[in-house]
């Protein structure tokens, strides 16, 4: 097999719970790249943890700052970027991480998001809400978004090494 080289940032979408991160991180580590997380940058921009700056300063404030830093920085990384689970917000941002990079939605029953999620903390968006209903709500609102992604990985149940393969087959279309 051809060692895959990476000329464009890899983007991870999809909701939270779907394995962005750890997914990302195991990527990151096959390719030999870097890994970074949205939420861990823009915490440390903010010198606060996510859920402080939700409590604290609001979601939509949040949201801004997300977008801002998106959009400054997504041609500046290089490697694997997990996106937080709203991180697409709208077109414009979709637009532009496709044009700077490649788009790979991980695509997560919310059965399954269900089951990752129970019990969850460090989580403000699911703070004292019905986990179900909210979850099919952000998933309504958001699919339309991630659907636009270049790649498109079902995930259920099986093990993070063989999303990362998938990721990595797929990948292969797009690299050489």
């Amino acid at each position: 097999m051809t060692k895959l080289t990476l000329s464009k940032p890899v983007f991870l979408c999809g909701m939270m719970g779907s394995g962005k991160s750890t997914v990302g991180k195991m990527l990151a580590k096959k390719l030999n790249v870097p890994f970074h997380d949205l939420d861990n940058l823009i915490e440390k921009q903010e010198q606060m943890k996510i859920p402080e700056i939700f409590n604290h300063k609001g979601e939509g404030y949040f949201r801004n700052v997300e977008k801002d830093l998106l959009i400054s920085e997504a041609e500046k990384l290089s490697g694997v970027i997990a996106l937080g689970g709203g991180s697409l917000q709208n077109q414009e941002i979709v637009d532009h991480l496709k044009n700077v990079g490649i788009t790979v939605f991980l695509q997560v029953p919310i059965s399954v998001l269900l089951t990752r999620l129970k019990g969850g903390r460090n989580r403000p968006m699911l703070a004292g809400v019905d986990l179900e209903e909210k979850l099919r709500t952000l998933m309504k609102e958001r699919l339309p978004l991630y659907e636009q992604a270049d790649i498109t990985i079902p995930v259920e149940n099986e093990p993070h090494i063989r999303v990362v393969q998938s990721i990595i087959d797929k990948l292969a279309t797009y690299e050489h």
